[in-house]
């Protein structure tokens, strides 16, 4: 079965699912591939008129999978941070307006692909979590540029540091999210997107390209998180980060420092 469903109505608006629901959607290497392929394909073909992006299971997406990150050499680190930016690039670069509709929990790389969108609609049970830091990671997935565009750098900065969370109002209130539907945030990012798709074509495309992502600053920002990443991915706190969530107990990351 394919980890990323998809599914085009009449209007031309194409839902994505992101359909690992057995991991919250996790974000493997199969499912990066599959989300470069479904977003370069969808900003070629004149009929999508806008992508929605949502999770399987009642869950978003619970961020980078951490099974596929035990036992990688610098090689695999290497390859891994390329496809996180190709895969990023690929949403952000979408020629159609691009809706994330998230229910349940958003978290890591889950959060960090849902703000590469035009739009985010937060069901009432959204959780949007900065987890990095809890396995001795750094953002990634473009965060560190769109994150602090919605929320400011100081609230940015203090959510990673932290691991911080912010439910659905807060969210909303922060600005993290744009909507806040009243139930189901899948029907609503549809009824967005198409609303969108009765209007005037080239004023929507244009709408979309003068308001995108500044393509620059994001390969930037996302070179630079692979440096800094790369560093993580070799550090003893990672390894503890990795063990602990493992084991299910709290990192104890000054033990690891001394190791």
């Amino acid at each position: 079965m394919s980890v990323l469903l998809k599914e085009q109505a009449a209007n031309g608006v194409l839902t994505l699912t992101l359909n690992r629901p057995e991991a919250r959607n996790a974000i493997d290497g199969e499912l990066r591939a599959e989300l470069r392929a479904a977003f370069a394909a969808a900003s070629a073909d004149d009929a999508v008129t806008a992508v929605v992006l949502t999770g399987a299971g009642g869950h978003f997406c619970a961020g980078g999978d951490l099974g596929s990150m035990q036992d990688m050499d610098q090689a695999a680190v290497t390859a891994r941070l390329a496809e996180v930016r190709d895969t990023a690039l690929a949403v952000a670069a979408c020629a159609k307006p691009v809706i994330a509709a998230v229910s349940g929990h958003a978290a890591g790389a889950g959060v960090g692909l849902a703000l590469l969108s035009d739009r985010v609609i937060a069901g009432p049970d959204a959780c949007f979590t900065l987890s990095f830091a809890k396995i001795g990671l750094a953002p990634d997935w473009g965060l560190t540029l769109t994150l602090p565009l919605r929320l400011g750098a100081a609230e940015a900065r203090r959510l990673c540091w932290e691991a911080g969370r912010l439910e659905a109002e807060a969210a909303l209130a922060a600005g993290l999210a744009d909507e806040l539907a009243a139930q189901d945030p899948l029907e609503t990012a549809q009824a967005f997107a198409a609303r969108l798709a009765e209007g005037a074509g080239p004023a929507v495309a244009a709408v979309k390209r003068h308001f995108r992502l500044p393509p620059d600053l994001l390969r930037a920002a996302l070179e630079s998180e692979a440096t800094a990443q790369s560093l993580c991915f070799a550090s003893p706190e990672f390894a503890e980060g990795l063990a602990a969530f493992k084991e299910k107990r709290r990192p104890d990351f000054n033990a690891a420092k001394k190791t």
